[in-house]
């Protein structure tokens, strides 16, 4: 009996719920401060390695890796779109349905 009542004070755990997918703007904020973040802190190495250097190559060149590894970023996390619920993920062009493969009939038969 004393082992189904849980401790006082104890955490209960959450209930399992999907993620929040956040609003639009929230994600254009996210993709925004994410591709100046790349460009500034790569910037900023390059410019650092410019001072010690003595070069002027690497700020430019800084601020380009930083906005390609920025955009690489925004792809991996942004980029794939989940259908809306009830919706079916089609691997067809336009949403059009595939035919059937061989000698298979359709419900109004053969094609």
């Amino acid at each position: 009996m004393a082992e189904e009542i849980p401790p006082q004070g104890g955490s209960r755990p959450r209930p399992a719920s999907p993620p929040r997918q956040g609003s639009g703007a929230e994600t254009g904020w996210a993709v925004t401060g994410t591709l100046i973040s790349g460009m500034v802190l790569w910037g900023g190495v390059g410019w650092l390695l410019d001072r010690w250097l003595g070069i002027l190559f690497f700020a430019p060149a800084g601020i380009l890796l930083g906005t390609a590894v920025a955009i690489y970023l925004v792809v991996v996390r942004y980029g794939a779109v989940d259908p809306p619920p009830g919706q079916r993920s089609g691997k067809t062009p336009g949403g059009r349905r595939s035919r059937p493969r061989g000698d298979a009939k359709t419900q109004k038969g053969q094609r």
